[in-house]
């Protein structure tokens, strides 16, 4: 019996160790959810990982809801407002499938989102470093940031990971990030297609 115990206890240790924390964007501004990785309202993780919803601007005085519409059988349902100062809500999915939710005041405004939850590590990958390394460089890095080559100027917001604009510009300037705190930043590129892409200050 204490033989079991000691298995059961590595296979949820190592299982926990390797769930992810993936963060979606309430933002207000565009009244969207939106992902750190693709910029996208539609996000792909795997099973035992959790979803954090954090603002992406100024909430201000706003009131959503993250309220499921569809979700697999047996999985457990969400219905959160979301409103300051609580804004903090994490959801961890027990079951494979899809789950669809909405804000209910704002689900006609296009205000959806999407959570496909798989098993195994098939499938996943690292959309924001990949772009990340296309498009800005160094990454990591300990003072500045530079953007590749482009015939196009575009604006640009700095995010840290709690959702806090720290930075704006736009793309022909050199970042200086050398007073940022060690951590994880996403970049907001507001061109013809906007996009988000993470980097690391070291």
């Amino acid at each position: 019996m204490k033989k079991i115990f000691i298995i059961l206890s590595i296979i949820l240790s190592s299982f926990t160790s390797n769930a992810t924390i993936h963060v979606v964007y309430v933002w207000h501004g565009y009244n969207q959810f939106i992902d750190a990785v693709n910029f996208s309202e539609d996000i792909t993780i795997q099973l035992g990982d959790t979803v954090q919803w954090l603002p992406f601007d100024d909430p201000g005085l706003m009131v959503h809801t993250i309220t499921s519409t569809n979700i697999p059988s047996g999985a457990a349902s969400f219905d959160h407002i979301w409103q300051v100062p609580d804004t903090f809500f994490q959801y961890v999915p027990q079951v494979a499938g899809l789950y669809e939710y909405e804000c209910t005041p704002h689900e006609h405004l296009g205000m959806i989102g999407s959570i496909d939850v798989i098993e195994g590590v098939s499938g996943i990958t690292d959309v924001a470093s990949k772009e990340s390394e296309m498009l800005i460089y160094p990454n990591p890095t300990t003072d500045v940031i530079h953007f590749k080559k482009s015939s196009f100027v575009y604006p640009y917001k700095i995010f840290s990971s709690k959702g806090e604009l720290v930075l704006s510009g736009t793309t022909n300037d050199i970042v200086n990030v050398s007073t940022f705190l060690n951590g994880t930043y996403h970049i907001q590129i507001l061109g013809d297609k906007p996009r988000i892409m993470k980097f690391i200050k070291q």
